[in-house]
């Protein structure tokens, strides 16, 4: 029975009291829970369930209890039926061609091609049909996330200066860090009991792990946060690149330290340094400075008389004959014409590929033959080579990029609770302790 029947079902049902929904959800198919307008079938979570007990066994860690277990892997459910239903609403669709490129790439990533990738899924007991529907749907979630989170956040040219000023003090550009982190949640609405409760959990755990508890064991038993299952890691990040609110305390940090909890509006946070590294060279870009003539084909112009006109430009060229001159009155590509052709120092990669090929080949003030790209035909001269220090520039990018990412991290944990507090959540046969 599909999901569509299983919510007409469900719906139908509400006109039901409420007791005899839940004593029927049973009956169809097995509704674990109605999350807004779609529903989570308890087949689908026995499946994600097993899929997170592989990852747990894969990093030769225990299982938590049985109730944690089951209300970590439920919450990530609910929490990507909500997206996946704004998906909708948005219009986010995953074409079967984007999705085939997709899965081509994590083949080749992997050095196979897409038939030998799908027949090693399938040696090893993996479902193919429902890799693909997984990671549509993982697809659809970043786009969204992409959308909503993204206009929340603003990075202004004066944090990506004091970024880069900071990084250079510390230093911070030269060095990666391994984090560990477990979370232990307070909501918005917490009492001061309950977050008493929290901290007093929080210090529990940090003695725990100074005293050698195993890190990833207790993430994965104790941690509310999204990398709970993960073990609590937290990935390779710069200073830069992790939470404000994380930053200062790692770089003081100290291989496998435990920091004391870090309360955010979302809870507490331990960290473990799990490792660090560090390197970073001048980044160095060979430029090339040019010029060129462009003549579009078009009803009027044929392809050959197109190239034609550019034969005729270079014997006049031979000549003596001024190449600015013959670029503004008939190159048509405007944003040049009008600086006689000259395209500024730039990277070769940056241009069409059969542009790139003939600049890396010509010599100093040669004239190439006529080519063609996708934009028409071409004549192109070489003006100069460099070698230039685009080391500023990238870290200004780089800034920019760790200053968004950071950003879009602290506003992705908001945003999630948000869609969560305002979703309508019932839940059947499935442990009190969760609802």
């Amino acid at each position: 029975m599909n999901k569509f029947v299983l919510v007409s079902l469900f719906f139908f049902l509400t006109l039901a009291p409420f007791k005899d929904v839940h004593s029927n959800a049973k009956v169809f198919d097995g509704i674990i829970a109605v999350v807004d307008d779609d529903v989570i079938l308890s087949s689908e979570l026995e499946r994600r369930m097993n899929l997170a007990k592989q990852q747990i066994e894969e990093k030769h860690a225990q299982l938590p209890p049985a109730t944690v277990f089951k209300k970590q892997v439920m919450e990530q459910l609910i929490s990507e039926s909500l997206q996946l239903q704004l998906a909708q609403r948005m219009g986010v669709r995953i074409s079967d061609a984007e999705l085939n490129n997709t899965i081509q790439r994590i083949a080749a990533n992997n050095n196979q091609t897409e038939a030998e990738f799908r027949e090693q899924m399938q040696k090893e007991g993996g479902n193919y049909t429902l890799f693909r529907e997984d990671l549509r749907h993982e697809i659809m979630m970043n786009r969204v996330q992409q959308a909503q989170i993204s206009r929340r956040i603003n990075v202004s040219d004066q944090e990506v200066e004091d970024l880069m000023k900071l990084n250079e003090e510390q230093g911070a550009t030269n060095s990666t860090y391994h984090v560990g982190h477990i979370m232990v949640a307070i909501s918005e609405t917490a009492s001061k009991k309950e977050i008493e409760k929290a901290k007093e959990k929080a210090k529990k755990i940090v003695a725990e792990l100074r005293n050698g508890a195993d890190f990833t064991q207790t993430a994965i038993e104790k941690s509310d946060g999204r990398d709970a299952l993960k073990g609590g890691d937290f990935g390779w990040r710069s200073l830069a690149e992790l939470p404000t609110l994380f930053a200062g305390t790692v770089r003081n940090l100290n291989i496998n330290d435990i920091s004391d909890p870090l309360k955010s509006a979302s809870g507490l946070h331990i960290l473990k340094l799990l490792g660090k590294q560090g390197g970073e060279e001048a980044k160095m870009e060979e430029q090339v400075l040019c010029r060129h003539i462009l003549i579009k084909p078009s009803k009027i112009i044929s392809e050959e008389q197109a190239k034609q006109q550019l034969l005729d430009i270079i014997k006049a060229l031979k000549e003596g004959k001024d190449f600015a001159e013959f670029a503004k009155l008939h190159s048509e590509d405007l944003g040049s014409a009008s600086e006689g052709g000259k395209i500024d120092w730039a990277a070769p990669n940056v241009f069409a590929p059969e542009f790139r090929d003939q600049v890396e080949t010509l010599k100093m003030n040669e004239i190439s033959k006529p080519f063609k790209t996708q934009f028409g035909w071409h004549i192109v001269e070489l003006l100069g080579k460099r070698t230039a220090d685009k080391t500023a520039e990238d870290k200004s990018n780089k800034a920019r990029r760790t200053l968004f990412n950071r950003k879009f991290a602290e506003e992705s944990n908001l945003w999630l609770n948000e869609l969560r507090s305002k979703a309508v959540v019932k839940i059947f046969d499935i442990d009190e302790s969760i609802k």
